[in-house]
């Protein structure tokens, strides 16, 4: 980065961090370089967990997508990807807690599956609670 910026000084650097790939503190301490990767030093964090999604765990894909604010950045700092998946898998769940979050942007990966399973647009925005009634 420092490099990049003596030659083209305003050029901004954002990072796509998988949470779910460097969820070992081993992981954690090697690829994420706590010193550098500061709101002061990058535009944006970008978190992804095509792992969680797959897996189907939404509190995970939480826990990803609050990663920005938890280590300093704030919404106009923080975005997220989500891996789009067929409907078995809370991937519209998932970019709707990325949007509640009010992140600078929630991006949807791949358009190709978007198209190919052929989901309507616009998304719907809704986020719904379930509730279990009985044994």
């Amino acid at each position: 980065m420092t490099f990049v910026r003596q030659s083209a000084p305003s050029t901004k650097f954002e990072v796509l961090y998988p949470p779910d790939v460097n969820n070992t503190p081993l992981n954690k301490l090697i690829n994420y370089p706590t010193s550098y990767w500061t709101p002061a030093n990058l535009a944006c964090l970008k978190t992804e967990n095509f792992t969680y999604t797959g897996d189907r765990n939404l509190d995970l894909a939480r826990q990803s997508i609050q990663l920005p604010r938890q280590l300093g950045f704030p919404p106009s700092q923080s975005s997220h990807l989500v891996g789009i998946s067929d409907y078995t898998t809370p991937w519209l769940k998932e970019w709707s807690l990325a949007v509640a979050a009010g992140m600078e942007s929630v991006v949807l990966f791949a358009l190709d599956q978007l198209c190919l399973i052929g989901y309507s647009l616009p998304l719907n925005v809704r986020i719904v609670r379930a509730r279990f009634m009985g044994r």
